[in-house]
């Protein structure tokens, strides 16, 4: 499914005007990103939580050359899924 599949389903959903639907998720997105990048926590009841998570420094292995490098530390996007969503999907048939 992608973002346009998801503005479809909602204004049908809704009854909302297409461009109208398609503003809201987009700033949805957007505000989500910031947050995140702000460092602070998107925590959604019955879905999922996103935080930015602190990678440490460490080293890693260029396989082309044969040498270490060093990964800076860093922050990088998690998501925890709530139980209820992954009880759900255990019973999900994968095609």
């Amino acid at each position: 499914m992608r973002k346009e599949d998801i503005v479809k389903e909602v204004c049908e959903i809704t009854g909302i005007d297409r461009n109208a639907g398609r503003l809201v998720i987009d700033e949805t997105f957007n505000v989500i990103r910031k947050e995140l990048c702000k460092g602070n926590s998107i925590y959604i009841r019955g879905l999922f939580t996103l935080s930015a998570e602190k990678r440490a420094e460490k080293t890693a292995r260029d396989i082309r050359r044969g040498k270490g490098i060093i990964i800076p530390a860093h922050c990088a996007p998690h998501a925890k899924f709530s139980k209820k969503l992954r009880e759900e999907m255990r019973n999900v048939k994968l095609k």
